[in-house]
């Protein structure tokens, strides 16, 4: 049943890894981070349906923007329901920087070794995680992998969707390396080394563009912890701007005095001419998810006090908030 429902779907994407025929519309679905109950609500509510485990619209698709892990208490299932979705063809889904961390966390190098192991507030997240798949290490191992040969980018010609930042040099630059189609040992040892032109792109990718604050300028967040950098707007030129005008999805009042030119640095701009981009990562509310005519965020901040955000795209409408539909937290 579900190949008769995709032989109905009809249009062209530009990515090779998209197959030829899509929807009529698309549902793209901010951070579910491991919330699995909210997941399938909003599947429903949006008119997806489970055929022999799998969610399926018969006119439209859904696309994950990554942080589909952790935080939440179903990690495990959460991955079930996205992985099966993408190996039936009835969704996709790009890797966010949870999901690297979670690689990190479990996966270990030819010595043996983990590549980045979890601490503090992160390590309970990874020992909840493993305590899901208690009895099931080798389908940890599976998911692991599954997830490695995720995309960082999705370009569906009308829009595109990565989880924090688009940026077309760091695309180049990660599908040169990824020839494979796979995150491999050798590429994981790259990013969590930090100190390679594709670390830095695939760390621009997951966590967008941060900037170092001066020394000199003591930024504290809500829980009274001191913040040394802060998130951009990146489609913007930050050039004589304010700390508070180029601010995004920071938890933290930043100043209203021009940023000094020293701490920028030169990164690719999201050019205003570009169809729509879709991110998640920045943890927005409701009135501050679509910050530019070309740029919308999904992430709406589930794991918090938010809520499981998804936007209704409809080719050649521009972006507007009515299109969102939100799935509240159980509990």
């Amino acid at each position: 049943m579900i190949t008769k429902l995709i032989g109905k779907l009809n249009s062209t994407v530009k990515d090779p890894g998209l197959e030829s025929k899509t929807p009529e519309g698309y549902d793209i679905i901010g951070d579910v981070h491991g919330y699995a109950g909210e997941l399938t609500k909003l599947l429903k509510q949006l008119g997806y349906k489970e055929i022999n485990g799998v969610y399926i619209h018969d006119k439209r698709k859904a696309v994950f923007v990554g942080d589909f892990t952790c935080r939440g208490p179903e990690t495990r299932r959460t991955i079930a329901i996205i992985r099966k979705m993408v190996e039936n063809q009835t969704g996709y889904a790009v890797i966010g920087n949870h999901e690297l961390n979670v690689i990190g966390h479990f996966t270990k190098n030819d010595e043996g070794k983990t590549f980045k192991p979890a601490t503090g507030s992160n390590k309970k997240i990874m020992d909840l995680i493993k305590q899901e798949y208690l009895y099931e290490k080798d389908l940890l191992k599976n998911d692991l992998k599954w997830i490695r040969r995720l995309p960082f980018f999705l370009d569906f010609g009308a829009f595109k969707v990565t989880h924090a930042y688009w940026s077309n040099q760091n695309k180049r630059i990660i599908d040169e390396k990824l020839q494979n189609k796979k995150l491999t040992k050798k590429l994981l040892q790259k990013i969590f080394d930090h100190d390679s032109p594709f670390a830095e792109a695939v760390r621009q990718t997951t966590r967008g563009i941060e900037i170092n604050l001066p020394h000199d300028l003591i930024i504290k967040d809500d829980r009274n912890i001191r913040r040394t950098n802060f998130r951009i707007r990146w489609w913007q030129n930050p050039k004589d701007k304010t700390f508070k005008e180029i601010s995004y999805g920071n938890k933290f009042t930043l100043p209203s005095y021009t940023v000094p030119p020293e701490i920028l640095f030169p990164f690719e701009v999201y050019p205003k001419k570009e169809v729509p981009v879709f991110v998640g990562h920045y943890c927005m509310s409701s009135d501050r998810m679509i910050p530019s005519d070309n740029v919308c965020c999904v992430d709406n901040c589930v794991a918090n006090s938010g809520l499981l955000a998804s936007y209704r795209w409809q080719n050649g409408e521009p972006l507007k908030i009515t299109n969102f539909v939100f799935q509240e937290k159980k509990g």
